[in-house]
């Protein structure tokens, strides 16, 4: 069995470590993550790491903020034993092996228990196997609450004149571009993309590049559409599903949604991670 260990020094410097029995693992806030970092820290999925041919491999989901490699952004690159994993203020060492060390052991980890603590754990898994096992996973959970709002008001201001406006249209539309290349990938870069065409459509029109920024506004309206179009798919596929008891499709949507909202809060993202916990109960880990 493949252990990858992480010794996580925490913003506030408190220094953690914890071993996962797996060849891979989640680095993020989201509650299915295997390493679990605060929300002012992480997106809900940020990196994942993988284990394979004796190297440990980290691959970027999300570039907000951008994780880094000794303070060198990185898409997918090997980790070195020495090599320092930033997220936000967070700093994480990654080894792997075969043996089981020192630290919290997320899965798998076998130890002495005195009996009671054993008949107390038979007990709690009992019931948690009980309550994964009623005929809806979302029975318990309530409906769903409000969603919030895909996007904000539309971009229509430029901080910026004359050539100085074009400039800043033209960086703001290129990181757009790039966002939106990346949302077959990661859906948030989608939804990112937009504010970021109509930022660089309002400095074109401020620019005097009246074309281009009615090229740019009409793709970020039309980028906006058909998010919006499929944010509400998903929730309408996660509404039938938990109703006909599809408990597999029901938590693709779960996963789906958590990364239409990742970076927002509130009871709906609230609700969704308590449908993944559940989810993740009863379906097991890789569903």
């Amino acid at each position: 069995m493949t252990i990858l260990r992480f010794q996580i020094q925490h913003s506030g410097g408190r220094v953690e470590s914890i071993n996962v029995e797996a060849e891979r693992a989640l680095i993020g806030s989201g509650a299915h993550c295997e390493i679990r970092l605060p929300i002012d820290q992480s997106s809900i999925e940020h990196v994942l790491i993988q284990a394979g041919g004796g190297n440990v491999f980290a691959q970027a989901l999300t570039f907000q903020p951008p994780p880094t490699i000794n303070n060198v952004p990185f898409t997918q690159a090997p980790l070195p034993a020495d090599g320092v994993l930033g997220i936000g203020q967070t700093q994480i060492l990654v080894s792997a092996s075969d043996e089981v060390g020192a630290g919290n052991v997320v899965k798998g980890q076998k130890k002495k228990s005195n009996p009671m603590v054993l008949v107390l754990g038979v007990l709690a898994i009992g019931g948690l196997l009980y309550a994964a096992n009623q005929p809806a996973a979302g029975d318990d959970i309530g409906a769903a609450p409000k969603e919030p709002a895909l996007f904000g008001p539309v971009v229509e201001s430029c901080d910026q004149a004359g050539a100085q406006a074009l400039a800043r249209a033209r960086e703001k539309h290129t990181q757009a571009e790039q966002k939106r290349e990346r949302r077959a990938f990661h859906v948030q870069d989608g939804v990112h993309a937009v504010p970021l065409y109509e930022e660089a459509s309002a400095c074109y029109r401020k620019g005097g590049d009246a074309r281009t920024a009615n090229e740019t506004i009409d793709i970020a309206n039309s980028l906006r559409r058909e998010l919006e179009d499929d944010y509400r798919t998903h929730r309408m596929r996660l509404e039938h599903s938990m109703t006909v008891n599809d408990d597999a499709t029901a938590r693709k949507q779960v996963r789906t949604l958590l990364n239409f909202t990742e970076g927002k809060s509130g009871p709906y993202v609230d609700w969704l991670s308590a449908l993944e916990r559940k989810y993740k109960l009863k379906l097991g880990r890789e569903s």
